[in-house]
């Protein structure tokens, strides 16, 4: 893991408030981060400049969704879902992080699902694969902190 300073950073954190969420405020806590959780759908928060959005959760997807509509001001977007069985949900993410990169600094990283019961839907995804939610809350903050030290042209990268 790298540590990578995330120094008086506001990250706004739209999920689910499960035991994920709270790792993963606890991780940019770690980094210098003061977090908040939005858990509720409420569109997008046009005062986040630094946010984490669990695409995945009502929040989530209602943010994606206010965010593709919304040029400025600019911000720094990390979007998570894990894997999908359904192609065309992913694909619909895809695009929607996609047309928010024109204006937005936005990555999308899918994730296989976390520790078993962690989600109720881990029975859904045909694998034995997971993860842990401290390592992909390691690997979310150092998406952040890289996110935040560049300050060039909006754009959108997807990785697992």
């Amino acid at each position: 893991m790298t540590d990578l300073s995330l120094d008086g950073t506001t990250v706004t954190l739209f999920g689910g408030g499960d035991a994920f969420d709270n790792q993963l405020s606890e991780e940019l806590e770690r980094r210098g981060c003061n977090t908040h959780q939005v858990t509720v759908p409420t569109g997008w928060l046009r005062s986040a400049t630094h946010v984490v959005m669990r695409v995945d959760t009502d929040s989530g997807a209602d943010a994606l969704r206010g965010l593709s509509s919304c040029d400025e001001p600019r911000s720094h977007v990390i979007a998570v879902c894990a894997q999908q069985v359904d192609v065309s949900e992913s694909t619909r993410f895809s695009d929607l992080c996609r047309a928010c990169g024109a204006h937005h600094d936005v990555s999308l990283i899918w994730h296989p699902p976390m520790d078993p019961g962690s989600s109720p839907d881990d029975h859904l995804f045909p694998t034995d694969a997971v993860i842990a939610h401290d390592d992909l809350a390691a690997a979310i903050a150092d998406e952040m902190a890289q996110h935040s030290a560049f300050d060039g042209t909006p754009s959108f990268m997807a990785r697992p």
